[in-house]
């Protein structure tokens, strides 16, 4: 999920559609698809006079991920993730984007993608000031 400030502007839930083989491999896959979204964007807002964005902070609960995107050695283990690996460290390194870790219980996305509690619900709709309407047809209707 993309913020501009506190407005929630992109997001995208979506099944992978390749096996990964860790759960670093995965994060790294999604890390890779949100960056080109934010290039896509933040040249966007450049043509619209929007500048000094950058770097445009990335919140990530996975440490691994993370490791792989700041470290320039690959292993033997990363091989089939080197092109998502050059991306995102190119980014990164280009002043971009920049990484940080969040703990899992703090991250706002996994209301797109993990099942919780009705009180984790409430608190991440709350985060992303999403309000609760009792009401969904707004007076259609009523005379």
């Amino acid at each position: 999920m993309v913020l501009f400030g506190q407005s929630l502007i992109s997001w995208k839930s979506k099944k992978q559609g390749t096996v990964a083989l860790s759960s670093a491999e995965a994060e790294y896959r999604s890390l890779r698809r949100l960056v080109a979204e934010l290039a896509w964007l933040s040249r966007l807002l450049h043509e619209l006079t929007i500048t000094d964005l950058t770097p445009i902070p990335i919140k990530c609960d996975n440490q691994a991920a993370i490791y792989l995107a700041k470290n320039p050695v690959f292993h033997e283990r990363t091989k089939h993730i080197e092109l998502d690996c050059h991306f995102v460290r190119e980014k990164l390194l280009d002043g971009l984007i920049s990484l940080s870790h969040v703990s899992t219980n703090l991250q706002l996305a996994d209301i797109f993608t993990k099942p919780l509690s009705g009180p984790s619900h409430a608190d991440q709709l709350s985060k992303l000031a999403v309000h609760r309407t009792t009401n969904l047809r707004g007076g259609v209707g009523t005379t």
